[in-house]
């Protein structure tokens, strides 16, 4: 979404409403696919001398990903205020500084950072999950990560000379 700011830039000082969805692209965050819902950016925006222009607004979305613990799918609410100064010219590829030229400002990054900013440490399936492993039924009490799949038993060898070594020590 790219905000037109030709009308700020005439009165500088004057606040304008600012109500608008913005997409946001599904991030890598840790290894881990994040995706987020539109997120709505609303507040104000104000032109000031020389171009800069002070956007004070709040974004809100929902961030999509897998459970830290179970891998079952999770989802958290974002929202965090934004209270950023967007700089006329300026090097575009900087990134510690948002920067537009023209009369457009493209809401796509400010709204990427910001979401990013605001996801949770770790996402949760449900408050209070455990760190258990996931299962692949809930009527089986036999976890995925235990179920032992044919041949593919490294520490086989390993209890076999345990075994041996009790047996001999009798």
């Amino acid at each position: 979404m790219k905000l037109d700011v030709s009308r700020a830039l005439k009165l500088p000082g004057e606040s304008f409403p600012l109500d608008v969805e913005q997409a946001i692209a599904p991030q890598m965050i840790s290894g881990e696919e994040v995706r987020f819902d539109p997120a709505r950016l609303k507040g104000t925006y104000m032109a000031l001398e020389g171009g800069n222009i002070a956007v004070d607004l709040e974004l809100t979305t929902t961030a999509h990903a897998r459970c830290a613990n179970c891998l079952a799918p999770a989802q958290s609410e974002v929202r965090e205020p934004i209270e950023e100064l967007i700089h006329l010219g300026g090097d575009p590829d900087d990134s510690e500084i948002f920067t537009y030229t023209g009369q457009e400002i493209d809401l796509e990054r400010l709204a990427e950072s910001f979401a990013v900013l605001g996801l949770p440490m770790r996402f949760l399936c449900r408050e209070g999950c455990s760190e258990a492993p996931a299962y692949d039924d809930a009527d089986v009490d036999v976890c995925l990560c235990q179920k032992e799949l044919p041949g593919q038993r490294p520490f086989a060898a390993l209890k076999q000379l345990l075994s041996e070594e009790d047996g001999e020590e009798r």
